[in-house]
């Protein structure tokens, strides 16, 4: 701390106030981030700034106080151009300012104060908002659109976790869906086909999986086969035995186990002599007129006994339709964030990720702050205040008369 006090003293070529041997305890440091610089100026009290010149970056300090008063002190060699024109305050110190310097003095009685030092009070020292940061911010020469999770020091290292956004399909919740399908069918349903399905099975309420061609599986289906019975004609390898009356062109209702029908008897020959017919024979027909069997009556003592054979008919069960009851999970889109990698920020905010370069952007200057333009500060009383009024900025004896409000100094030299 004491070479601060000397070193401040020398830059004004001042002699050493016997008042600061009994300095309360200072503390001192260094600024980094504007929020540290804006939490300083914001401090309550008058912040008289000694510059070698105003600079746009001076002003802005200024305007960080929120209103509070800010005197700013330049060489005379520096004051005339501000003549007529000036908007601040501005007072005119004899000699030249080699360092720029800040006394923020606490008002009224209070004896709090700071002390400022450095190009950064005339300089855009290029610093963030905080030093340490850790936010999102995006990505610029990626193929796909970016963004960056930052993490770090601004005036030190960065890492940044690069993610692309990407689009991915999924499978949605099951869509229920009916069809009727023409027999033959092939098991194709949209872009799904019915995994295991046989064209030639009749199908009663069973389950099967639906996948796509790369065989994803997508759902399952329900499968009932509509279907009729087709007549394939008269079964001759069998037979059904009748009873009951039978003679010529009789026509009688019979279930020869292939469904009820109706049939026709017709004699085709008998046996008969002078005292009747002992056997007669039948052919017996349905009818469509097709032949389905035969029969016989004969004397039996004194009964007429018959007997009739009959073919049934041979049948079929065809499948028409499937009746498809679908499943069906749907593809859907959507966009999420792909982690890429944490990788280290270069200067200038560059990012090489898989041997290409990209940049976050708002990080074109990280890397590359103004060498040598910072500021340093001291806190502590009553050391500001000896300071201050020892410079003749707080009213002090020192440059009594030397220092004059900028409208003075103009009104001399004319």
């Amino acid at each position: 701390m004491k070479n601060w006090q000397v070193t401040l003293l020398l830059l004004l070529g001042l002699a050493q106030s016997p008042g600061l041997a009994s300095a309360a305890a200072t503390s001192s440091g260094s600024l980094n981030d504007l929020s540290g610089l804006k939490s300083v100026l914001q401090l309550p009290g008058e912040l008289h700034l000694v510059v070698p010149h105003i600079t746009p970056w001076s002003l802005r300090l200024a305007e960080w106080r929120g209103g509070q008063r800010t005197i700013y002190y330049i060489p005379q060699t520096e004051a005339q151009r501000y003549c007529g024109s000036a908007n601040v305050p501005i007072r005119v110190l004899p000699g030249t300012v080699r360092v720029p310097l800040g006394f923020l003095v606490g008002q009224g009685g209070t004896l709090d104060g700071v002390v400022l030092r450095g190009r950064g009070l005339v300089e855009d020292p290029g610093w963030a908002e905080n030093d340490l940061i850790a936010l999102w911010m995006g990505l610029s020469g990626a193929p796909l659109p970016g963004r960056s999770w930052v993490e770090g020091s601004w005036t030190g290292v960065l890492t940044a976790r690069i993610e692309l956004q990407v689009t991915e399909r999924y499978l949605g919740s099951p869509e229920t869906r009916s069809f009727l399908f023409n027999h033959v069918w092939n098991g194709q349903v949209l872009d799904v086909r019915v995994q295991g399905y046989d064209a030639h099975r009749i199908y009663n309420g069973e389950t099967l999986p639906l996948v796509q061609a790369d065989g994803t599986v997508r759902g399952d289906c329900t499968l009932r086969s509509i279907t009729t019975r087709v007549e394939l004609g008269v079964d001759t390898s069998r037979t059904t035995w009748r009873g009951g009356p039978l003679h010529h062109n009789l026509t009688f209702a019979f279930d020869p186990t292939s469904g009820l029908e109706t049939f026709r008897a017709l004699e085709h020959s008998a046996h008969c002599g002078w005292f009747g017919c002992t056997w007669r024979g039948f052919n017996i027909y349905d009818l469509q007129g097709r032949r389905r069997g035969w029969g016989e009556g004969w004397q039996c003592g004194g009964n007429w006994c018959t007997t009739t054979y009959i073919h049934p008919l041979m049948f079929d069960v065809r499948k028409t339709h499937e009746e498809v009851t679908t499943r069906i999970r749907p593809w859907h889109e959507r966009t999420v964030w792909q982690p890429q990698g944490t990788f280290s920020v270069e200067p200038g905010g560059i990012v090489r990720v898989g041997g290409q370069v990209w940049q976050i952007p708002g990080l074109e200057m990280y890397g590359h702050r103004p060498e040598g333009v910072g500021i340093e500060w001291v806190r502590g009383e009553p050391l500001v205040s000896y300071l201050a009024q020892a410079s003749g900025i707080m009213g002090g004896a020192m440059f009594r008369g030397q220092v004059m409000d900028l409208a003075d100094f103009c009104a001399n030299i004319r």
